[in-house]
């Protein structure tokens, strides 16, 4: 999270994420955002995948692994670049989900990533990617989506994939199926066959800020009004009636 100082934080209504005393600047923001780090976990995950792609009758299926360097979470600089089989990320719009009308802060990260400091959940970011698939052939093309389609919900506790991201402050992203899409043009007589795969991805954008221990103080006047400082007589009436126990 940025420091705000100068004149611009007197125009700022509300207190800043991390403004403590004495003051201190927050600690810098990390290097990559969540997408990038999410994205490439997303890549090192499909390049270990295997996929079988049938073979001639009779044959057992053909072993096929998509090299990470043939993953691309962007388009390639040059055309050149794309060697089939590859995948590329083709991105689209994304929305930032409002937490809620007030701050939530990650209690279980405090002092983790720096002394001193804590996680600040800011918004819920989700964004519909799709995997554009280039294959040469219908078969390589058939088993790649086969393969991704099985292996996007891999664990029995949950549909969906999830992975902690190291890189990220350890949040949890999850990315979920939701269509498929094969096209076909004149090029695919060409050993050009493309499809793609719609998934929802979603995570939580945070920030790094300071913090201080609150510690409360209690203070007690017995023999003053707090109010009008006055003194009070706490002393016991003689004419007062006790009663037995």
């Amino acid at each position: 999270m940025p420091t705000i100082t100068g004149a611009i934080r007197k125009l700022l209504f509300g207190t800043p994420f991390g403004e403590t005393f004495p003051p201190q600047a927050n600690p810098p923001p990390p290097p990559v955002d969540g997408r990038t780090v999410a994205l490439n976990i997303l890549g090192d995950y499909i390049a270990a995948l295997e996929f079988f792609v049938p073979a001639a009758v009779g044959s057992p299926p053909k072993l096929l692994q998509i090299p990470r360097n043939q993953i691309h979470i962007e388009w390639p600089d040059h055309e050149q670049d794309l060697i089939y089989p590859s995948i590329t990320v083709v991105q689209s719009r994304a929305d930032y989900d409002v937490i809620g009308l007030v701050a939530y802060v990650e209690e279980t990260t405090r002092d983790v990533y720096a002394p001193g400091t804590v996680l600040q959940w800011q918004a819920e970011y989700v964004e519909t990617i799709n995997l554009e698939i280039e294959a040469a052939t219908k078969a390589e093309r058939r088993s790649i989506i086969s393969g991704i389609e099985t292996a996007i919900s891999p664990t029995e506790q949950m549909s969906g994939l999830r992975f902690r991201m190291p890189d990220y402050f350890n949040e949890l992203v999850c990315f979920t199926l939701n269509r498929r899409e094969v096209m076909d043009t004149p090029d695919s007589a060409k050993y050009r066959r493309r499809a793609q795969l719609e998934i929802e991805m979603r995570f939580n954008i945070v920030s790094l800020v300071n913090y201080r221990e609150f510690n409360p103080v209690v203070k007690v006047d017995t023999d003053v009004d707090v109010d009008t400082g006055v003194l009070v007589d706490l002393s016991t009436d003689p004419n007062a009636q006790v009663l037995p126990p």
